[in-house]
């Protein structure tokens, strides 16, 4: 993180790839795995452990998840998880990230200075404010690649309008991101240079009802027209790792 300076949140983050950073009022959480900043088992649990310190921090009002400078997410990295044989643990894991941002009694906002794709577009999706730079990509990609967005197609469906969730589910074409900003779905577009600048200006409004957020989000969330997410997404858990199994069995 560069754009402001900040201090280390308290306790490590378990995997060296993330980074998590104190910016008054909120704490910034970062990964960086490589240009498409994929997720794999380990990562992904490590996103899990430090949101759940940030939530447990009395300090910290907000919570930015910021990926990396270059890409915010690619989604989960397919051929690492099959080489492993840990696509059961990491579909585990990534639904439980996927519950549990929607979940947190404080405030979420995505900073988006790259390309955000499969399950990081549904991370996306799923923050309070979502900032994203200009000409960056957001979208399920999977039926492009011969797969399915199995997972990360649950948080789509819910929160895009129905048919221009099924165009991008169906085609695997991601839409540029001035398309989202026109939806709604995302908050606001600027060059890559002032994603941080404009998160961190969301991140100081969000934090303006102090304790109170804890109450008022949760109830926002119990408020919220997507019923069925949590039994979608445990769902989806058994269709991923299914999906897996057959490509291996295919690929041997």
């Amino acid at each position: 993180m560069t754009a402001s300076p900040g201090r280390p949140a308290a306790g490590p983050a378990s995997d060296p790839r993330v980074s998590v950073v104190r910016r008054t009022p909120a704490t910034w959480i970062a990964w960086d795995n490589g240009a498409a900043n994929l997720l794999d088992l380990d990562l992904t649990a490590a996103l899990n452990q430090a949101l759940l310190d940030a939530e447990a921090d009395p300090d910290c009002a907000v919570v930015v998840l910021a990926g990396s400078p270059t890409a915010f997410c690619g989604g989960a990295d397919l051929p690492k998880l099959r080489r492993t044989g840990t696509s059961a643990g990491f579909a585990a894991e990534v639904i439980r990230l996927l519950k549990l941002v929607p979940a947190l009694r404080k405030p979420v906002i995505a900073a988006v200075r790259g390309d955000a794709l499969a399950s990081g577009f549904s991370l996306a999706l799923l923050a309070d404010v979502t900032v994203a730079a200009e000409g960056s990509r957001m979208g399920t990609v999977e039926v492009a690649g011969g797969s399915w967005p199995m997972i990360a197609q649950v948080p789509v469906r819910h929160l895009l309008p129905p048919k221009v969730a099924t165009l991008n589910v169906v085609t695997g074409v991601p839409f540029d991101a001035r398309r989202l900003l026109d939806l709604g779905a995302i908050a606001d577009l600027v060059p890559a240079a002032d994603v941080e600048r404009r998160a961190a200006e969301y991140a100081q409004l969000a934090a303006g009802s102090g304790a109170l957020a804890a109450t008022g989000r949760r109830a926002l969330k119990s408020m919220s027209p997507s019923a069925g997410y949590e039994a979608d997404l445990d769902t989806a858990y058994e269709l991923f790792v299914a999906m897996l199994g057959r490509s291996s069995e295919e690929e041997a």
